[in-house]
């Protein structure tokens, strides 16, 4: 049903990620995976929900929703409608659809993304010392290593007494496919502007130009692109940009 609906991606690679998705830790009673929707013919619908912690709050991503086309009229919405029916978690949606966007607002979402920006922060004068060793104590640690696993580059940098921790995921930017680094999670996007020329400089030296990452940034020459991957929430708090951990931008594919 997922190669039918994103036919963009083979049926492997939606194996590997249900079994990237499987494999994680279970989150309380959550759905480990997602949900069906299923008539005496079969399933027709399918929703991914991807659970995770950020201290004692729970974040739920969604990814995926696809329905067949008989049945999205009338049943399209039970999927999302089901899968954040749970009080109290921040839900995501961080790729929805332009034709599911009206849909979703009806429905108590709202958008938090806007844009994206190239930055070139190596450009930039700043200090800082960037180490892929992650420290024992740090908050972030697990987070930093599972995303390591994952084929992320995960790193912190140390700067005026604080560590600030980051992952990044490879990317190539088009037409030139120039080798680029996406910012996938930091605790604030300020942190990233504090470290950016120190980041920067590590990255170049292993082959990478530069960052694409949500929101506007200053400090360092960027370039910003209105409607680039808007993005959506529904729940008791605004998410910080730039935190996508644990999303589809990471477990599938």
């Amino acid at each position: 049903m997922l190669t039918d609906g994103f036919r963009i991606h083979p049926h492997e690679f939606w194996n590997k990620s249900l079994a990237r998705i499987a494999a994680r830790p279970a989150v309380e009673d959550m759905s480990r995976i997602g949900y069906t929707l299923e008539t005496e013919a079969g399933l027709v619908g399918v929703i991914l929900t991807l659970w995770s912690r950020r201290g004692d709050a729970l974040v739920c991503a969604l990814s995926s929703w696809y329905v067949d086309r008989p049945y999205r009229r009338s049943h399209a919405a039970s999927l999302p409608i089901t899968a954040t029916g749970i009080e109290g978690p921040l839900y995501l949606n961080t790729s929805p659809a332009d034709h599911t966007r009206k849909s979703m607002a009806s429905m108590g979402w709202t958008q938090y993304n806007f844009g994206r920006s190239v930055a070139f922060p190596v450009l930039a004068w700043g200090g800082g010392k960037v180490s892929e060793d992650i420290p024992e104590n740090l908050p972030d640690r697990d987070l930093l290593e599972d995303h390591r696993a994952w084929g992320c580059v995960s790193l912190v940098c140390r700067k005026e007494g604080a560590v600030f921790p980051f992952v990044f995921r490879a990317r190539k930017v088009s037409p030139l496919q120039l080798p680029i680094m996406e910012l996938i999670y930091c605790r604030d996007t300020a942190d990233f502007e504090r470290c950016g020329a120190a980041l920067g400089r590590w990255f170049l030296r292993r082959g990478s130009l530069g960052f694409i990452l949500d929101g506007k940034v200053k400090g360092m020459p960027s370039i910003y692109a209105e409607g680039k991957e808007p993005r959506l929430y529904k729940g008791p708090r605004k998410p910080r940009l730039n935190d996508l951990a644990y999303t589809e931008k990471v477990l599938v594919g």
